[in-house]
């Protein structure tokens, strides 16, 4: 078994609510844990019954929440010194100059899909628009219904896929459970792609 897979395993169970709120956190924040593997596992602890659905999703929601509010404001407060600084890194320069170009040609829509179907790129995005000119208010809404969705989509299939598991965790690793939920992730956010470039052509149109 992959050792962040074993890891995970035991300290969801272990420590429950308050390890799933610090690693939500943690995450939408920018640094690096593996908040998408943690609610995978805590589908499947829901549906075993070690876990409660409504507390845990509201847990993992809140905290993402709060994570995004962090990166924000950091963007807010200096962003373009920790533009700068992330820039440095070839790949880091990549996926910031990616979000820019999808913000701006998106804007709020562009953070709903950011927050699941390009969860990626989230945290980095939380800077940049902190950084820019979007409001505070048409961020954070647009924020709260795709962690909404994130969330769902993680938790629900962690549940589905509960019976197997440690055997699929061992088997797959960690990236086997990212992929299942990313091609969740991407069959929903084809369709909502889908629906607004109908929407803006009926508008052109009228």
């Amino acid at each position: 078994m992959q050792p962040v897979t074993e890891t995970i395993l035991s300290l969801v169970p272990t420590y429950g609510l308050p390890f799933l709120f610090g690693i939500a956190v943690l995450a939408a924040a920018g640094v690096p844990v593996s908040s998408s593997l943690a609610l995978l596992v805590t589908g499947a602890f829901i549906a075993s019954g070690e876990l409660p659905f409504a507390q845990s999703y509201l847990t993992a929601l809140i905290g993402a929440i709060i994570g995004d509010q962090i990166g924000y404001l950091i963007g807010y407060r200096a962003g373009n010194a920790v533009e700068e600084r992330l820039n440095r890194k070839p790949k880091r320069a990549a996926q910031i100059a990616y979000a820019k170009k999808f913000i701006d040609r998106f804007g709020g829509v562009g953070v709903f899909l950011t927050r699941w179907l390009l969860a990626p790129i989230g945290p980095i995005t939380n800077v940049i628009c902190g950084a820019s000119d979007m409001r505070w208010l048409r961020y954070s809404i647009w924020d709260f219904f795709g962690e909404v969705l994130w969330v769902a989509i993680y938790i629900g299939v962690g549940y589905a896929f509960q019976g197997n598991l440690e055997e699929m965790a061992a088997l797959m690793g960690e990236a086997g459970w990212l992929l299942i939920a990313a091609l969740a992730a991407l069959g929903l956010g084809i369709r909502v792609l889908v629906i607004l470039r109908q929407h803006r052509n009926g508008g052109k149109r009228a």
